[in-house]
């Protein structure tokens, strides 16, 4: 076997480096320092534009647990943190704790800066025995990050669906877009209501919900419909009339799709999704 004689390159790395500081609400000795920065300096470089928490300490208290971690930042600008929520692990990655903290106190942490601090979580708080929690304990510390959702959902019927529905269908309706889960902020999102199976193909109700802050007119409809095997037994696109929501609605239509549109012969629609294609 021939090895190459070329000398192997240096991997170039983005990662950054932080420098360690203290709050002034902290009155730390030298060797309390010390320790915050020893391990501070075993910590991996950021990547640019990264938010990252690591544990430094857990003290088991009468009441639950104090843990501190150096809270360090690599965005180009300073950051204010508002309201956080952290997760803390112990070695083999089992949830212990969770709560959500106000960083009111905690000040802005200027670019490529790190900070201690400390996070007490009371046995509320703990998502085990108050026993499985050992005192210096091997854990790591995460941030839960919660995109903002919306559930609630004003219903919007077009002349035809208000002329045709009953009052009790429309109770139905409202029922079950009730029950729908939530999407997130400033998304168009098809749900499903019911699907009839035809001789010549299927007709499924859907709910169209918009939860941005404006309207938005829909003028095609690209889809996909899978059965209970996951497998894809259609794809169309349905054309339409600037078909609009308002914001903060949910608007329901039909959808025919005929048999020879099936790529799939005999779906099992015992269960049955739709989707929207999402646009490259």
């Amino acid at each position: 076997m021939f090895k190459s004689n070329k000398s192997a390159q240096p991997k170039l790395s983005n990662k950054l480096k932080t420098t360690l500081e203290f709050s002034d609400l902290w009155n730390l000795n030298e060797q309390e320092r010390y320790v915050f920065q020893a391990a501070h300096n075993k910590l991996k470089g950021l990547i640019p534009n990264q938010l990252s928490i690591h544990g430094v300490k857990l003290h088991k208290t009468n009441d639950g647990f104090i843990m501190t971690a150096i809270i360090r930042q690599s965005l180009q600008k300073n950051l204010a943190l508002a309201d956080i929520r952290l997760i803390v692990r112990d070695i083999s990655g089992k949830e212990i704790a969770k709560k959500d903290f106000n960083m009111e106190h905690f000040g802005e942490l200027a670019p490529l800066r790190a900070r201690p601090w400390m996070f007490e979580f009371e046995n509320e708080f703990l998502l085990v025995a108050h026993d499985e929690i050992t005192d210096k304990m091997e854990f790591e510390v995460v941030f839960e990050y919660r995109q903002e959702s919306m559930s609630d959902f004003s219903l919007q019927f077009d002349d035809k669906w208000s002329q045709e529905l009953t009052k009790d269908q429309k109770e139905s309706l409202e029922k079950t877009l009730a029950s729908l889960n939530p999407i997130a902020l400033n998304d168009v999102s098809i749900s499903t209501i019911s699907l009839l199976e035809q001789e010549n193909g299927v007709t499924i109700e859907v709910f169209i919900r918009n939860s941005f802050d404006k309207g938005v007119i829909l003028n095609s409809l690209p889809v996909q419909l899978f059965d209970a095997d996951k497998d894809l037994v259609a794809q169309q696109e349905f054309q339409l009339e600037e078909f609009n929501i308002k914001a903060k609605h949910a608007r329901p239509m039909s959808l025919f799709i005929p048999k020879e549109k099936f790529k799939k012969v005999n779906p099992d629609w015992s269960n049955w999704k739709i989707e929207i294609i999402s646009s490259k």
